[in-house]
């Protein structure tokens, strides 16, 4: 009898460990973010894990490097081969873990006793138990519960870093777009420099000027060339920068792109409600949502245990005189002491703190939301005057000034002057353009639920205003 209460135990607890020996799915929630980021952006997102799919993704990368490549190709490139984000699915597979390690049951605890008389000797007492976590059992539903909302928050962290590195790729390309327009603006400003100096030592040689006309051009050619230097750093700077994006190397980088940024487009860019639009799609919102779940659940998990900590049952098996004993096992800690207020307390204190953070989050994002809105129609209004007004009123006027020049009106540095304006416009308008794709970058991030890193303009590094010539200088 004893010996088959004994097989029964043991057949008990292999049946337990085969319940509870479940497998990580190698999958780990990856295809809700790649359905995800597919519906937001029309992008293809894949998880290089060693498998041969990753020469598929090689061999893509590879192709679309193979001819000029333009803003969409970029971002597919960086989505599908920078390293970053393919460590950040890593995060997927820890929290897939934590949901299956959630549903196990605690291992049992095996104990055996042997116990001999102090005199006389004799055969030894004999005592095995075993013991399950009892309270462990009773609350696998609410840690699986726990577990699967913050699976489902770091799914969303996730799938807002894709759609971040998306628009940061595409932020970046417009970047080193615009810095190749911009460098060869420069390059005109230093030749137009160029000949009003040599202009000016003809003069000087004659006596039609002053020493100090000729220095202030030599100055003016000297400050042109260091601009020039500026303007190619930052374009290769920039070149880096998406590189890094991208995830290339060696002669990967030697790509090409087209040297002149698209001009705005006369429709409307953007709808009217983008503040609520951009909460009802923020990741960061969801996520939090998930984690304020997250912690209420917890909440509810620390008051169970503050109740009972450890609740373990069990059997033992004990001979006593030569005889077998069978039994059933209980062990309960008592909370006397510590009976969980600091935990419970603590987890009060988190979830009012995810709850706060909620709330100024969503006040952020709608702020964020509106001043990018603002920040687009205004570069939008100014790229427009730029492209329809004041770089054709400037080529005009260099026209007529030709004009001018070529009747023995005006003299040479008059005519420099004016290229030189006109040269500087056109620089502005860049810029201009430039902040305007930036901000359309940053409201569609917005509208997909992810968060722009800034909404400021800021002029390109490099980019010194001394290259305009003053109304009063030569």
């Amino acid at each position: 009898m004893i010996q088959q209460r004994m097989w029964r135990t043991a057949a008990l607890v292999t049946t337990l460990g085969v319940m509870a020996g479940c497998v990580v799915p190698r999958e780990a929630g990856f295809p809700d973010v790649s359905q995800a980021v597919r519906q937001r952006t029309g992008y293809d997102v894949q998880w290089i894990r060693g498998e041969a799919e990753d020469a598929e993704v090689a061999a893509a990368v590879t192709r679309l490097l193979s001819d000029s490549l333009i803003v969409e190709e970029a971002v597919q490139i960086a989505l599908l081969n920078n390293r970053r984000l393919q460590a950040t699915y890593e995060n997927l597979g820890v929290a897939q873990a934590e949901v299956v390690q959630a549903g196990l049951l605690r291992n049992p605890i095996f104990g055996g006793a042997a116990a001999w008389p102090l005199e006389g000797g004799g055969s030894p007492d004999l005592a095995f138990s075993v013991a399950f976590d009892f309270l462990g059992v009773l609350t696998i539903p609410l840690r699986r519960s726990v577990a699967a909302s913050a699976f489902e928050a770091e799914k969303a962290r996730v799938s807002e870093a894709v759609l971040n590195l998306a628009a940061q790729a595409r932020t970046g390309y417009y970047r080193a777009q615009a810095d190749a327009q911009l460098l060869e603006l420069m390059e005109q400003v230093l030749q137009a420099g160029e000949a009003a100096y040599l202009a000016a030592q003809h003069l000087r040689e004659a006596g039609n000027i002053r020493t100090l006309d000729l220095l202030n051009e030599q100055a003016q050619v000297e400050q042109a060339r260091l601009d020039l230097m500026a303007a190619e750093l930052a374009l290769e700077g920039n070149r880096e920068q998406l590189n890094r994006l991208m995830g290339l190397s060696g002669g990967q980088t030697n790509w090409q792109l087209p040297q002149r940024l698209e001009e705005v487009p006369k429709t409307a860019l953007a709808p009217a409600d983008i503040a609520s639009l951009a909460s009802e799609a923020s990741l960061s919102l969801a996520a939090l949502r998930h984690e304020i779940e997250t912690y209420g659940r917890r909440l509810g998990l620390t008051n169970i245990k503050s109740l009972v900590p450890d609740l373990h049952v069990g059997a033992a098996l004990e001979r006593d005189d030569g005889e077998w004993e069978l039994g059933p096992e209980v062990e309960i800690a008592l909370p006397l002491f510590d009976q969980g207020q600091a935990r419970r307390a603590a987890g009060m204190a988190e979830l009012r703190r995810r709850r706060a953070e909620y709330v100024a989050l969503a006040v952020e994002t709608q702020s964020i939301a509106r001043a990018a809105q603002q920040q687009l129609m205004a570069s939008r209004q100014a790229a427009l005057r730029y492209q329809s007004v004041l770089v054709p009123l400037r080529s005009r006027i260099t026209r007529e000034t030709q004009l001018q020049y070529n009747a023995m009106q005006l003299g040479v540095f008059q005519l420099l002057q004016t290229r030189q304006m006109e040269i500087d416009a056109g620089r502005r308008y860049v810029e201009t353009l430039f902040e305007f794709w930036r901000a359309r970058t940053a409201v569609d991030l917005l509208i997909q639920g992810g968060m722009p890193e800034s909404v400021t303009s800021s002029r390109p590094s490099g980019m010194n205003s001394s290259a305009t010539r003053s109304a009063d200088g030569h």
